[in-house]
């Protein structure tokens, strides 16, 4: 409390009244913040006090140090989620339902003690209220300059608020006359009152009383003035020497001190040092001094923080009025000041207020230092801000620098709604980073290539994107330990970004290294960021067809503590994805759903919907509804469509997914049409299971034939490995080649069982795969997990007859049907006589086993034998993959 300091016991019991919400709400100078200590320091109510330094801050921001405040007062138990607020919030927790769940596992009641609550966002205020609502044992005790959403008349419709404002915050008379130590009915307390009873009047007043306070009380003018007056008078009356002026305006740069920032504060600002020294700078004990006499003299106070040393914080109206004057004083000043005192707050942890100073400022170095650090918290808790403070930078400044670039293009990714402007800001990030690359010390170099990877991947440059994570990977792994220490809590991050491009580059190995450093880095040095290289290394083992391994990870990963919110948010995605892959494995649609449904919050935004994607096709297969798993893809094609996140090569990814697709609903052509895209590897066993739906499995046979002589120097993934086999198996079993179908299927049972896959069964065209459950039937083939008979009671792709071979003539007869209406119109497009179209088309209609022309015009859609002719008018593009 500050130094003679009068308690106001009314305002005390204001402020413990039954109300949930309770706030003070005046202006400058009315002495809320005083009224709300001295009650805070009587109360009995368990809580915690948070001054808020920084405007519209956000929930993120806000939750966060809630959660830093609450353990340092030790409020929360070894299970309290809030524990680790700032790494769930860093993986994309919602930070509301964060704190919800951590304050309701408080055993009582508890007071958030907020001053300047109006400096948080307008989202932030909203969801204090609602919280309030919601957790009836906490309620709010605040102050404020304006009006907020929580004082909101319409708020006392929801629950019980009380507004303290001016005229209760205001002095008696009596309350003036002990403030200031003379009798109710003097000048200086007739002075105090025509100022409408402001308590910083009276504090002033009480300082030093003379004509320049009594004045302004009088005059009624603004506190700025009021307080600019109060200054010329202290030291127009030799109240305050000048060193003491000068220490008070240079030191006002910052929101709080300690003795350190204090010290080079003075020393840039010339104040003198009161003994004798060899740089004439004040010594510790100098600043010590100075701002004990700023508290004496009420300007201030000191205050033991949560940071292990005590701070000074002056209060906001004097602060701000003594820094008026320092920005009279000359730019160069003001700016050597403001980095000094930026660098402090960095090394302070307080990022943001770091990055406004030096972008005030132009000093990009130190912006980009600050990014470098902080880059995920600032995108996580201040993004709204971020994108107002570089509102009016140039783009050719954010060019050249490539952190800050890279840092708003996230901001602007996240928001669902601005991708073009986030793919402008990924390719300055980009062009930045190769152009100052080679330039630049090895931290710094990794770093540019991360951003780089990260940059070109999300804007679909797969290629380039491999070249930055190669060379990228390779500089990590070649820096000096020291480097590796400087590169802080950043390490992992890197690991998981040249990870992440390599497995969606096909370097499956290379990524799982990757990722299995980032956990082992992580573990080291107690980063969460190695918790996502676990769950990417599980999803990406589960992908490849390793489930065994990646159930081994997700099993280890259950065990560890999780930041609340990662496990079902982007951090965990690839967690989320291993235990779908596993449910459908083992055949359960509803559990694997349950896993995929948990990143919908999340899918609008993260660079992974196509597996997502995939995972909702195969539980819909996994159901027989081929139909809705085509809605559900195409809707997922052309929302992301609209954001500009497809990519080529994503529909390379899906076209194994659309043939499947195709090939469940029994239209083998299209799925056929589809494979087009796919890779050499992945489409020729794709082709090999249509035709074996088509029941043709010596074609099935030479499919497969290929696909190992293609493999030859690139062994396959376990996944397809193990649809190979099975695909084998299918096929001999089909042809009745009993002794090669027994040996093929034994293999094809053997290593699905050590892998714990299954799907590959279900994936079997039904007539090949009753063909295998009859060899081991009949041959006593062992299958212990019933793998055959649990996959052929929810098998994918039904079989079909095979397409019927069309002579030339049939195939022009065939494709001219569907736009024809009659027998002479079809002899007329084909230059023969009408007969002929009738003897034609009865051999038409026997190959397809049809009756009629429209029978036959379906049956030759679905073999994909009918073309649009040159004249008919375009339809509608209704297909997103086109």
């Amino acid at each position: 409390m500050p130094i003679g300091v009068r308690v106001r016991q009314r305002l005390i019991a204001r402020f413990d009244g039954p109300q949930a919400i309770v706030v003070a709400q005046a202006p400058a100078g009315y002495g809320k913040t005083v009224a709300m200590a001295q009650w805070a320091t009587a109360t009995d109510a368990d809580g915690v006090w948070l001054r808020i330094r920084e405007g519209n801050v956000e929930p993120s921001t806000l939750v966060e140090n809630l959660g830093v405040e609450l353990l340092a007062a030790g409020l929360l138990d070894d299970t309290n989620p809030l524990r680790l607020a700032p790494d769930a919030l860093a993986g994309g927790a919602d930070p509301w339902l964060l704190l919800r769940h951590g304050l309701r596992q408080l055993p009582g009641d508890l007071v958030l003690a907020l001053d300047g609550i109006d400096r948080l966002s307008q989202e932030s205020i909203i969801g204090l209220v609602d919280l309030v609502v919601d957790v009836p044992t906490v309620s709010i005790r605040a102050t404020a300059r304006q009006t907020s959403a929580a004082s909101e008349p319409a708020q006392m419709l929801r629950l019980d608020v009380l507004t303290i404002g001016p005229s209760e915050l205001a002095l008696s008379a009596e309350e003036a006359a002990a403030l200031m130590s003379v009798d109710a009915a003097s000048d200086a307390v007739a002075q105090v009152m025509a100022s409408g009873g402001l308590p910083l009047v009276a504090k002033l007043a009480a300082s030093t009383y003379g004509d320049g306070v009594a004045v302004a009380a009088r005059a009624e003018i603004s506190i700025a003035d009021l307080l600019d007056s109060f200054i010329r008078v202290e030291i127009a009356a030799n109240s305050w020497d000048g060193r003491f002026v000068r220490f008070l305006t240079v030191t006002s740069i910052a929101e709080s001190v300690d003795q350190q920032l204090a010290a080079e504060l003075a020393r840039i600002g010339g104040v003198p040092s009161a003994v004798a020294s060899d740089d004439g700078a004040p010594s510790a004990a100098d600043v010590t001094e100075l701002l004990d006499r700023a508290e004496a003299e009420g300007l201030g106070l000191w205050s033991a923080r949560s940071r292990q040393s005590a701070t000074f914080e002056y209060t906001p109206a004097i602060r701000e009025a003594f820094e008026r004057r320092l920005r009279t004083s000359g730019i160069r000043l003001v700016r050597d000041l403001a980095l000094a005192t930026a660098r402090w707050e960095l090394r302070e942890s307080l990022p943001y207020a770091a990055l406004r100073r030096a972008v005030e400022f132009s000093d990009w170095a130190l912006a980009s230092r600050i990014v470098r650090g902080h880059w995920n918290e600032l995108g996580r808790s201040h993004a709204g801000q971020l994108r107002e403070l570089f509102s009016g930078t140039p783009l050719g400044v954010l060019r050249r620098q490539p952190l800050i670039a890279m840092l708003l293009a996230i901001t602007y990714n996240s928001t669902g709604h601005h991708r073009l402007r986030a793919l402008e800001y990924f390719a300055l990030a980009g062009h930045g980073a190769r152009t100052q690359r080679e330039q630049s010390a090895p931290g710094d170099r990794v770093v540019f290539r991360a951003i780089e990877t990260a940059a070109l991947r999300v804007s679909g440059k797969f290629d380039d994107a491999l070249t930055a994570a190669v060379d990228g990977r390779d500089i990590l792994l070649s820096m000096s330990i020291e480097d590796r220490d400087d590169l802080g809590r950043v390490e992992s991050t890197l690991h998981n970004q040249f990870g992440t491009t390599l497995f969606y580059s096909g370097h499956t190995e290379d990524a799982l290294d990757s990722f299995a450093r980032s956990t082992a880095v992580g573990a080291a040095r107690g980063l969460k960021a190695g918790l996502q290289g676990m769950a990417l290394s599980a999803g990406t083992l589960a992908i490849s067809g390793d489930l065994d391994a990646a159930h081994v990870l997700t099993t280890e990963a259950d065990r560890l503590e999780w930041p609340d919110g990662w496990i079902t948010g982007y951090m965990g995605s690839f967690y989320q994805l291993a235990r779908a892959l596993r449910a459908l494995e083992a055949f359960d649609p509803d559990a694997a759903e349950q896993h995929v449904r948990s990143i919908d919050p999340h899918r609008e935004t993260i660079e992974h919907w196509p597996l997502f994607a995939h995972l909702d096709v195969l539980v819909a297969l996994l159901r027989g509804d081929p139909e809705r798993a085509r809605v559900r893809l195409e809707a997922e094609i052309t929302r992301q469509r609209r954001r500009r996140a497809v990519a080529p090569q994503t529909f390379t990814r899906l076209a194994h997914t659309r043939s499947l697709i195709e090939l469940a609903a029994g239209n083998p052509a299209a799925a056929e049409k589809a494979l087009a895209k796919q890779q050499p590897l992945q489409r020729r066993i794709g082709a090999a299971r249509i035709s074996l739906a088509r029941a043709q499995p010596d074609d099935a046979l030479r499919q497969l034939l290929q696909s190992d002589s293609s493999s030859a120097g690139d062994a396959l993934s376990p996944r397809l490995r193990g649809e190979s086999l099975t695909l084998r198996a299918g096929a001999l079993a089909s042809i009745g080649d009993i002794d090669r179908a027994q040996t093929a299927l034994r293999d094809a049972l053997a290593f699905l069982a050590n892998r714990e896959q299954g799907l590959a069964l279900a994936l079997v065209p039904a007539d090949a795969l009753d063909a295998m459950i009859l060899v081991s039937e009949n041959a006593g083939v062992d299958d212990p997990h019933s793998l055959l008979k649990r996959a052929r009671s929810c098998v994918l792709i039904p079989s079909t007859r095979p397409a019927p071979t069309l002579t030339p003539r049939e195939l022009a007869l065939a494709q001219a049907l569907p736009h024809s209406l009659s027998t002479i119109e079809l002899a007329e497009s084909l230059s023969i006589s009408p007969n002929t179209v009738k003897t034609q088309l009865r051999g038409l209609y026997r190959k397809l086993d049809v009756s009629s022309r429209s029978e036959a015009v379906a049956a030759l859609s679905v073999l994909g034998l009918t073309e649009t002719s040159g004249d008919e008018a375009p339809r509608l593009r209704s297909d997103p993959f086109e």
